[in-house]
């Protein structure tokens, strides 16, 4: 009779452990629904890119939209930023048009204080984007994850025809509010986003070079972290216990 207590307690915990996946998760204001059918995925607004004189990119964007909603809804009052850096040139095949990048970070940054217009890359900065001092929250902090040989984390060609430029890249969780959400290693050779970009060919404005475009980023999120341990450290608990009571 006892062990089936145990063993409905455990029921319940499963239970509610599956509701709690049900619900929207916010995380610093960024609010979002694990269940939907395109978790997680999200839209760039403008981005604006520089290009320096080794060929390493840089550069700085907004979010458009997170699981098919605006930014009305998935930060109602603030905006998801980011900036990135630190891909660098490890492979040029002029023939093929092509370049093949190592390294590499990406941080996104809840403001709670909107002043960039996201679908203009002119009106976005290094100020507006990123932390600004501080206050705005670290809301996931990511690095180059490495997609093919030769440690490459982002793949780049350009369409000279239609006068763009692209790429494919992996970006693994390495700190920020909403890491624990998203910390799985379930996209491409493991790591915990994917995302491609389109932008156009390079421009020079007062002496950088430069150029503009948009991106979008897939992965799948983790509903409740906290939740997730409890429930088992839960079915560890019931399990020892069954076992002191087999024995």
């Amino acid at each position: 009779m006892n062990l089936s207590k145990k063993i409905l307690a455990s029921m319940v915990i499963v239970v509610a452990s599956f509701s709690t996946s049900a619900s929207l998760i916010n995380v610093g204001g960024v609010i979002w629904d694990p269940d939907a059918g395109l978790d997680f995925q999200g839209t760039t607004g403008a981005i604006y890119q520089i290009i320096a004189m080794d060929g390493s990119l840089s550069g700085y964007g907004t979010v458009a939209a997170l699981n098919g909603n605006g930014s009305n809804v998935f930060c109602p009052g603030c905006e998801l930023t980011f900036q990135f850096g630190g891909f660098t040139p490890s492979l040029v095949d002029i023939a093929a048009v092509k370049t093949n990048f190592t390294g590499g970070w990406v941080k996104f940054y809840v403001d709670n204080t909107p002043d960039a217009n996201p679908f203009n890359a002119l009106s976005l900065t290094d100020t507006n984007t990123g932390s600004e001092g501080g206050n705005n929250l670290l809301w996931l902090d990511l690095e180059g994850a490495v997609i093919i040989g030769s440690e490459t984390t982002l793949n780049a060609g350009a369409n000279l025809t239609g006068g763009s430029a692209g790429g494919d890249g992996a970006l693994n969780v390495v700190g920020g509010a909403a890491a624990g959400n998203f910390d799985t290693n379930s996209m491409v050779a493991g790591s915990d986003i994917i995302f491609s970009s389109s932008f156009s060919l390079p421009a020079i404005d007062g002496g950088i070079t430069y150029s503009t475009g948009s991106a979008n980023f897939d992965g799948q999120s983790i509903p409740e972290p906290a939740s997730l341990a409890i429930f088992a450290i839960a079915l560890l608990a019931f399990s020892a216990n069954a076992r002191r009571k087999f024995f």
